[in-house]
């Protein structure tokens, strides 16, 4: 199976960008057309620079996944009270606050009064993610709507709360860097030169730490703009080189070494094992689940894992064979699903491995913006007091070869 990226109208006359796996680009053309989209532009391989520049920016418009979470709680209960999926998603769109998420709601009720599913209503919107709509389109079969509606609300309400508080953690430490970046630049583009004039033909016979204060702001004041641009220059190179198969060997070699990579590694095997367990707890196989599992993953590194584990299970392998020779999920996950797999509570024990895995993560998330904090502090305060105190001991040496 190919990923296919598709361009599409739909029969509103609205532009829509879609991941379509098939065979080949008619079947993901035949796709695009039983959905009742008109394909445009259909295309395979490794995004081009030219077509990351081309990709729609939304600003502000967009459904988040705190609110799609808080919409699917919604119809959970109002489906568990009895109402009906269309009377609960007029009941959803009266009272939403926003033209964005009562539009979405018509659309989807235009939808579903048309005869639509509900997962195929949500998934002619493209917002929510494939394994949302894989779980509905089961449970709709199955008629356990409202028990998969509470579990994808709850599978979500955790995600919006790991990302949450991993933002809220990090903002104070970004905050004094900042604040650090910004002191340090009015320091030596504005303060020290002022002081220059004194020092003026007494270089030489000034401390060190002076001379160095001089020279940095010497630099910073004559070359600031060329350095910030190479810096970002390097940077979007490094992004783009991520970004593509070049660093892959790279990063498979010394990810170990790598400062973060093995803590979002651990992030990603509890995100991907609590996926499966959404998944294979309401219905769906583990063949159909392991794809809908990988289009979630935002780590494209982690994708490619994910296909060759759903090869090696295409081919007849066990779910916790193909994960232990894919050796990216740590081995107490890894004997937890073969544990499942053998009980039979497969949903269950990947439910407890990303449990484990996500309580792992967080605690050392913590105990890293834990230090993080302090340490911003007290880099701050002592980069601004270096810079003033070059500025002083030139001062008092002024003073005492005048004395």
């Amino acid at each position: 199976m190919t990923e296919f990226r598709c361009i599409a109208i739909s029969s509103e006359g609205r532009e829509i960008r879609r991941v379509v796996e098939a065979g080949s680009s008619k079947s993901a053309a035949a796709r695009l057309i039983a959905d009742g989209l008109t394909p445009l532009e259909i295309k395979s391989g490794a995004l081009s620079l030219a077509d990351r520049l081309n990709q729609p920016i939304r600003i502000g418009s967009g459904i988040g996944l705190a609110e799609q979470s808080l919409i699917l709680t919604q119809l959970a209960t109002l489906n568990t009270s009895g109402l009906p999926v269309d009377r609960s998603l007029d009941l959803l769109r009266e009272q939403s606050p926003r033209p964005a998420q009562r539009d979405f709601l018509a659309q989807v009720l235009a939808g579903v009064r048309a005869g639509q599913g509900l997962a195929q209503a949500l998934e002619r919107q493209n917002i929510f993610p494939d394994y949302v709509i894989g779980v509905l389109r089961s449970a709709e079969k199955s008629g356990q709507l409202s028990e998969a509606l509470t579990a994808l609300a709850t599978r979500m309400t955790e995600t919006a709360a790991t990302r949450r508080q991993l933002i809220t953690s990090l903002t104070y430490p970004a905050a004094v860097f900042a604040a650090t970046i910004i002191a340090l630049v009015l320091v030596l583009t504005v303060v020290v030169p002022q002081f220059e004039p004194v020092f003026a033909g007494e270089e030489e016979r000034l401390p060190n730490l002076t001379r160095a204060v001089l020279a940095l702001s010497a630099a910073v004041t004559d070359h600031g703009l060329i350095a910030l641009s190479a810096l970002l220059a390097v940077a979007i190179l490094g992004f783009v080189l991520l970004r593509t198969g070049l660093s892959k060997v790279a990063t498979s070699r010394f990810r170990h070494r790598i400062p973060g990579l093995t803590l979002r590694d651990q992030y990603l095997a509890a995100e991907f094992t609590g996926l499966l367990s959404t998944l294979v707890g309401n219905g769906v196989t583990v063949i159909a689940a392991l794809p809908l599992a990988r289009s979630a993953i935002g780590s494209r590194r982690w994708r490619g894992h994910i296909r060759e584990v759903e090869q090696r299970v295409r081919e007849g392998a066990s779910l916790s064979l193909a994960l232990a020779s894919g050796a990216f999920v740590p081995r107490t996950a890894v004997r937890l699903i073969e544990v499942g797999e053998r009980s039979g509570q497969l949903a269950e024990t990947c439910q407890k491995a990303s449990r484990i895995m996500g309580d792992g993560a967080r605690a050392r998330i913590e105990r890293i913006v834990s230090l993080a904090n302090p340490i911003a502090i007290v880099s701050l305060g002592g980069i601004v007091a270096l810079l003033v105190a070059g500025v002083m001991l030139g001062i008092f040496a002024i003073g005492d070869f005048a004395g």
